[in-house]
């Protein structure tokens, strides 16, 4: 058996590449993390913001009698717990309303709701209960006539893209893991006792890290670099583009989550609280041929997603949007199976001869134990005894700093904004910010709230950004 420490390097600094170096540090390994982009700029920030085991997989799972999903739910759940007390500042119980018409439908999902809670014992959150007619329309003003009342039931909400920031910041704090971002791995050389990872920084000149291990973390782009390593072999990967629109709650008003629980094409739709007094709606699934960073959300799924919302809520017709976004699930299938019915299950290979490792599909609530599987699979691969990892029950960073230069340079951004120089100068001294984007979507999340909005701190960081000079 070797002795550690092992050195990774892991390409894509999302939920999956964050999840595996959160595991290798705690066995103590040295981990370095590459970012293309800006730290979960892809895919981890286009998520549903929910912590939650799936209720449409476990529905999935029983009438299906599929395994996976039902595995899926399970392990969601006991990460859900975690997760929620991870970063209290960030991630926090919701609850969801689901709604019925009839005794029929009042029966069969309270019965999957109560096994939705069961799942997730000895950790629950709050129990499942009955809202009565009135209470649902006291809590939903706008709902259209003709629901008996609804279940209550539990799950998490989290900001993803800070979540993954802060995860970042604590990371390199406490085990110092060497995060770069804009740089990116173009190619392997795999040797008998190591790997050598090529890397291209956006400015400068590409250059070489050596390691005992390379991992593939990239998430829609998975396939991109196993061919690069490997040319011609076979994708793995199916794409699905969920989008998703925010409103502001003076049309849609709601303190709870909303789940409209069947649509035409099969998927459940969420209605939640979001920030600043805005609702957030989604997902489709619309299967995607090939990835592109920052995709919009095409006229056809903001139109799908506009039509439920009609469908439930009275709305002005033309309410207007917010915000709008979209990204994409990198989902493990073979099959022609349509993408609505893939569970997000998360798949290891190994490629021994090249000493890499290609984590594919997942979700952000399993990211944990995605990353431990991973780091179990390359120490079975070196034949390495992995030693218990160190508790964690927290992954909240040292702010400290933060304040210390909001507090030397107090002045806001621009008029009736919060936002300060000082949080711009400690952002990219000490947090990986390279662009005006990375300030105003990576550590505001603007873009999620009012794209109107971060257009307007984007134009003017743009114009002052050389002022906010390096220390």
């Amino acid at each position: 058996m070797r002795k550690s420490p092992v050195k990774l390097v892991i390409a894509g600094a999302g939920c999956s590449g964050l999840g595996v170096a959160l595991a290798a540090a705690r066995c103590g390994w040295q981990v370095l993390l590459i970012e293309a982009q800006d730290i979960a700029s892809g895919t981890s920030t286009a998520s549903t913001k929910l912590i939650h085991g799936g209720v449409r997989y476990l529905e999935s799972a029983l009438k299906r009698l599929s395994y996976a999903d039902w595995h899926l739910v399970q392990e969601a759940l006991h990460e859900r717990a975690w997760m929620l007390q991870s970063h209290p500042a960030l991630c926090h119980p919701l609850p969801i309303l689901l709604p019925t018409r009839s005794p029929l439908q009042k029966l069969y999902y309270g019965l999957g709701l109560s096994l939705y809670e069961k799942l997730s014992s000895p950790k629950n959150l709050p129990k499942t209960t009955w809202i009565k007619k009135e209470d649902l329309y006291t809590l939903f003003p706008s709902l259209k006539a003709g629901f008996s009342g609804a279940w209550e039931y539990w799950d998490g909400q989290f900001q993803d893209r800070l979540y993954a920031v802060h995860l970042a910041l604590f990371l390199h704090q406490r085990y110092a893991v060497d995060i770069r971002t804009r740089h990116q791995v173009t190619g392997i050389r795999a040797y008998a006792n190591k790997v050598i990872v090529q890397i291209q920084p956006k400015e400068g000149i590409s250059y070489e890290e050596e390691a005992d291990f390379f991992v593939n973390a990239t998430g829609p782009w998975i396939d991109t670099l196993r061919q690069r390593i490997r040319p011609g072999v076979p994708p793995r990967l199916r794409l699905s583009r969920g989008s998703h629109l925010v409103l502001s709650r003076q049309y849609l008003p709601l303190e709870s989550g909303f789940l409209i629980p069947k649509t035409h094409d099969g998927r459940v739709l969420f209605v939640l609280p979001w920030l600043e007094n805005t609702a957030l709606v989604g997902t489709t699934d619309e299967e995607a041929p090939s990835p592109e960073w920052n995709p919009t959300v095409p006229e056809k799924e903001e139109a799908y997603l506009r039509a439920y919302l009609h469908r439930y809520f009275d709305l002005p017709q033309d309410f207007p949007i917010e915000a709008a976004f979209a990204g994409y699930r990198p989902l493990v299938a073979t099959k022609a199976t349509p993408t609505a019915r893939i569970a997000r299950t998360h798949v290891i290979e190994v490629w021994p001869q090249h000493r890499t490792l290609h984590l594919m599909g997942g979700k952000w609530t399993t990211f944990r134990k995605m990353g431990a599987d991973a780091v179990a699979a390359i120490a079975q691969a070196l034949s390495l005894s992995l030693p218990p990892p160190e508790p964690l029950s927290a992954i909240v960073p040292d702010l400290t700093e933060l304040e210390t230069y909001k507090t030397k340079y107090p002045l806001p951004i621009a008029p009736n904004e919060s936002f300060t120089e000082g949080e711009v100068r400690f952002w990219r001294e000490k947090g990986w910010a390279q662009t005006p984007e990375d300030i105003v979507e990576g550590r505001w999340q603007l873009h999620l709230i009012s794209q109107k909005r971060a257009q307007k701190l984007l134009n003017i960081l743009k114009e002052r950004w050389e002022t906010f000079t390096l220390q």
